[in-house]
């Protein structure tokens, strides 16, 4: 996987992540959404491929920085 590839298809991981967690959605900046939970998802089913891109310093750390960003958490950063 190419970290393009895998910043392209974040908006739709995470709106299905989610969808899957019942989480609310879109984000409306009051909720506060747990990045874990999303990495774990993603780590353990069928989206696992994305979580493997060469990063610095990981691609845990980028995909997180991107998540904050869909999720309208990047005042966390």
């Amino acid at each position: 996987m190419k970290k393009c590839e895998a910043e392209a298809a974040m908006p739709s991981l995470v709106e299905k992540w989610a969808k899957e967690a019942k989480e609310p959605w879109p984000p409306d900046s009051c909720y506060h959404y747990g990045f874990g939970s999303f990495w774990t998802w993603l780590q353990n089913g069928q989206h696992y491929s994305y979580t493997q891109f060469r990063a610095v310093p990981d691609a845990r750390y980028v995909m997180e920085m991107w998540f904050d960003t869909i999720t309208k958490q990047t005042w966390r950063n």
